[in-house]
């Protein structure tokens, strides 16, 4: 091996090729997000995005979950962000992105008028540094299965 192969190797990186990961394998496992709540060109997007990201190379047997998680939070996000944007869409963008948002342990409640919250601090300090990871169930269980696979190393020419 040579010296920059030892270093590739030291340096803990994982790349390859995945095998086929698509749009409709998607929705096939996740068929609340139909496209009403995310078109396809998005989900395109994010399919092409989780490729790049999730390395069967890393994530072996687990991969296809890592793809599932990665994509339904960023379909997630976009379906919070329509919501957000369109302040008269139909009830079920905002259904999947209610389903999908991060929640705490409940620290008040209210019975009369029915109010409730959720104290995140615990999530947000054991996900510190993943970024927006957070803001769904769905990438609080991604980067704690990326975390539990390790980052990898990295090594810069």
């Amino acid at each position: 091996m040579d010296g920059l192969g030892i270093l590739a190797a030291a340096a803990n990186l994982r790349d390859g090729e995945n095998p086929s990961y698509t749009a409709s394998d998607f929705r096939e496992v996740m068929p609340q997000f139909t496209e009403k709540i995310i078109p396809d060109t998005v989900l395109g997007t994010y399919v092409q995005m989780a490729h790049a990201a999730v390395k069967q190379a890393r994530w072996h047997a687990m991969w296809a979950e890592g793809m599932r998680l990665f994509i339904a939070h960023f379909a997630t996000l976009y379906a919070a962000g329509v919501v957000y944007l369109e302040k008269d869409a139909q009830a079920s963008p905002s259904q999947v992105a209610t389903a999908g948002s991060a929640r705490g342990a409940v620290s008040a409640k209210q019975v009369d008028a029915v109010s409730i919250q959720y104290n995140l601090a615990m999530v947000a300090d054991d996900l510190a540094g993943w970024g927006a990871w957070k803001e769904t169930l769905y990438g609080e269980q991604f980067a704690t299965l990326a975390r539990m696979l390790g980052k990898g190393g990295m090594f810069v020419r």
